[in-house]
């Protein structure tokens, strides 16, 4: 008598699992940090905060999304990708809800592309590539602003030589990965190899690297565009981080936009990495870290890290509407 095969486990299953152990690592740290701080003061301290400087950073923290789909935008178009600004605009917000619930601080962008792909099947290729140079985008405006900021800073961080190196370093190699599908240098070689390699990593019956780098070449000329999103990157996290200053005003924090920038921009890259859900924990430790080494009072220091948290939450609440909105009809791709 020959065993049934065991039965394949539920794909929800193990994305449960994921974010599971993941929510117990920012349990964790929580659990951690409220060992060593009292909670309680802190949301006092935060209770406090100004009323005028709490509206004000919320109303521009909901403007960010609109320069994300902006961004987003910007980079559809140079592709030829019908869709409607409202469209974009709505799954721009659904990806910032999503950013909150999955790991890493840019997960949810996966379910914007993957909804608009759905949509627009003939270029689904195009969509997640012009996802991949959106997120390059960011890391570039990301780098310059966090070089910038570091450089007016009036506390910077210590071994600023060493922060700056290495942000130079990491930029010069996004800024090589940009050349690399852009510069029409051997570009028939390039291609064919990527079209061999793309058949050896076919999943099932699908290729998936040769449509996304044909879309990636896509953008070959349109260095205008490229250059646009990266200025709207630019544009995001400056006022992302006007949002977080005013925060800072409101609670009372003796530092000018350049410190404020540069610290959440670091603790913005951190929470890039996928261990916390909504890298909840990890940014709390670096606001805290550095805000005490700077003579702030712990208990006000993480005040400031859940009014930067709870900006988060103001930006992905439109994004809780946007999912119960049909999404509008897609023009067809040119």
């Amino acid at each position: 008598m020959t065993a049934s095969p065991p039965h394949p486990r539920p794909a929800w299953r193990g994305t449960a699992l994921n974010i599971a152990w993941r929510a117990a690592i920012a349990i964790a740290l929580i659990t951690f940090i409220a060992l060593h701080l009292n909670l309680a003061r802190a949301g006092a301290a935060l209770r406090h905060i100004a009323p005028g400087y709490a509206v004000a950073a919320a109303l521009v923290m909901v403007l960010v999304g609109l320069v994300a789909a902006a961004k987003w935008f910007v980079l559809l178009r140079a592709l030829g990708i019908g869709v409607s600004v409202a469209e974009i605009v709505r799954l721009t917000y659904i990806a910032v809800t999503w950013n909150l619930a999955l790991p890493g601080g840019e997960s949810g962008n996966l379910v914007k592309a993957a909804l608009l792909a759905r949509q627009q099947k003939s270029a689904a290729g195009a969509v997640w590539a012009s996802l991949l140079v959106d997120q390059v985008s960011l890391a570039v405006a990301q780098l310059i602003v966090g070089i910038l900021t570091l450089l007016l800073a009036r506390y910077p961080p210590p071994h600023l030589a060493v922060w700056l190196g290495t942000a130079g370093v990491i930029l010069v190699s996004i800024l090589l990965l940009y050349a690399l599908f852009l510069l029409p240098l051997h570009t028939q070689r390039v291609d064919a190899a990527v079209a061999a390699l793309s058949r050896w990593l076919t999943v099932g019956a699908r290729e998936w690297l040769a449509p996304l780098w044909h879309g990636l070449t896509r953008y070959r000329g349109h260095l205008g565009a490229l250059a646009g999103a990266v200025g709207l990157a630019g544009l995001y996290y400056a006022t992302m981080f006007s949002a977080y200053w005013l925060a800072a005003r409101g609670l009372g924090l003796p530092f000018g936009y350049p410190d404020i920038a540069w610290l959440l921009a670091l603790a913005g890259i951190a929470t890039l990495l996928p261990i916390t859900v909504a890298g909840v924990g990890v940014r709390e430790g670096i606001i805290v870290y550095f805000l005490q080494e700077r003579g702030v009072a712990p208990t006000t220091a993480l005040a400031f890290s859940f009014a930067v948290l709870a900006l988060q939450i103001v930006l992905g609440l439109p994004g809780i509407v946007a999912h119960f909105i049909r999404a509008t009809p897609a023009a067809t791709p040119q």
